[in-house]
């Protein structure tokens, strides 16, 4: 009888998604605040409600081209609690973000240093 009563508890636990409350946004997509909050030295952007992330090795890994210019960066801010539309951590205010040809889920920045590539951050 225990045993099955333990069988029970671990199937209740699995379908209830394997997770405790931490405190963080555990539904919906990463805020800035979460992204920062796992890793302070992220480079982050923000278009459109979603927070793009730069520095994934596969990304940079793609054939990319540029396409149309879609938004600029407007200011600079460590905090992710302040985040809107186009805001940044890293990139200086006034640089152009440009689409991808290629995928529509990743995003170009051109910098005086050359090509950034973010790519957005959607849970699911």
């Amino acid at each position: 009888m225990p045993k099955m009563m333990i069988a029970v508890a671990m199937f209740v636990w699995v379908l209830s998604g394997c997770s405790l409350n931490t405190g963080s946004n555990t539904t919906g997509n990463p805020t800035a605040n979460d992204v920062l909050n796992a890793d302070p030295a992220a480079n982050i952007f923000m278009y459109q409600d979603i927070i793009y992330s730069a520095g994934i090795d596969w990304v940079n890994e793609l054939p990319l081209s540029k396409d149309k210019e879609i938004t600029e960066v407007i200011e600079q801010q460590k905090d992710g609690r302040k985040f809107k539309n186009g805001t940044a951590n890293k990139l200086e205010p006034g640089t152009k973000i440009f689409s991808a040809k290629e995928r529509n889920d990743i995003i170009i920045a051109e910098t005086a240093d050359g090509e950034v590539r973010f790519y957005s951050l959607i849970e699911g």
